[in-house]
């Protein structure tokens, strides 16, 4: 058995074991990233990728309106999978704080918000091919290469 793996894998385990805590402080102060980034005075991550796209992809007024505006919509549609989505979060939880790993209760968990998953797949696919209609053919291949570059 090569030991490299093990201690690589031993390194993560104690690494995320260490920001654990830092996450559980900032989360019961009600803070996250992005709401430290607008305190600073800077703007939402999404906003800043959105000029990156629409300088890349040269975006005339209209297109970046309509782009806008379709941002706007999936972003509405987003607040009303939240509470879902905070459910689903809360039970997992209370099962990966159960002294044994119930592998059975977490694949019945998962089942019963399939369908809150699929509409989520469904409205970000919605998104996206709205996104591409509004471009011209030579955007869209920038824009291909522009998602594969920047994804995270």
């Amino acid at each position: 058995m090569n030991i490299k793996p093990m201690l690589l894998i031993g390194t993560i385990l104690v690494s995320s074991l260490a920001i654990l805590p830092v996450q559980e402080v900032i989360a019961k102060e009600g803070q996250t990233a992005q709401t430290e980034h607008m305190k600073k005075g800077k703007k939402h991550p999404m906003m800043r990728q959105f000029k990156k796209m629409a300088k890349h992809l040269a975006l005339t007024d209209e297109q970046k309106t309509q782009v806008k505006a379709i941002f706007e919509q999936t972003k509405l549609k987003a607040k009303e999978q939240k509470e879902t989505m905070k459910g689903f979060k809360e039970q997992v939880k209370s099962l990966m704080s159960a002294p044994t790993f119930d592998e059975k209760a977490f694949t019945e968990l998962h089942s019963q918000y399939q369908t809150s998953f699929t509409e989520m797949a469904l409205q970000k696919a919605k998104s996206k091919h709205a996104i591409m209609q509004v471009l011209t053919t030579e955007q869209r291949e920038k824009f291909m290469k522009f998602n594969r570059k920047h994804r995270r």
